[in-house]
């Protein structure tokens, strides 16, 4: 009698809860976990972790690459702006030699016109030049 009260059990409450599903029935799940578990050393189980560690490898690889390509992208972008920035300071070096050149020209124009002018304070004569005279308008 408990024989059939078990049959009973699993034919009513554990057969329907086994057989029900949407597109496979749950007791494939089950088989297919408990195969996963304990089975590793069939060829399938090593064919499928194959394939999983290839997709895996692959996934990692096209990751890597892409991240060379960036850092390959990024290098590129910050030679070319070490080169502008390279001639840039080419130009500014280039335009401070030329300032100094003309400051220093500018200095020495300023020097002899003070000491034209020293010469022509120093006089006690009170003559005036000719060409100071010239350049006067209401002479």
């Amino acid at each position: 009698m408990t024989g059939a009260a078990i049959g009973l059990f699993l034919k009513r409450w554990v057969l329907p809860v086994l057989a029900f599903g949407i597109t496979l029935p749950v007791w494939f799940f089950l088989g297919a976990g408990i195969w996963l578990r304990f089975d590793k050393a069939s060829a399938v189980r090593q064919a499928v972790d194959k394939a999983v560690t290839e997709l895996v490898a692959g996934a990692r690889l096209d990751a890597l690459n892409a991240e060379l390509v960036e850092q390959r992208r990024l290098r590129a972008w910050s030679e070319g702006k070490a080169d502008e920035a390279s001639k840039m300071a080419s130009d500014e070096r280039t335009a401070r030699v030329h300032l100094e050149t003309t400051l220093t020209l500018t200095d020495t124009e300023k020097r002899k016109a003070e000491d034209e002018l020293a010469v022509l304070q120093a006089r006690v004569d009170g003559l005036v030049d000719q060409q100071l005279l010239d350049s006067l308008h209401n002479r």
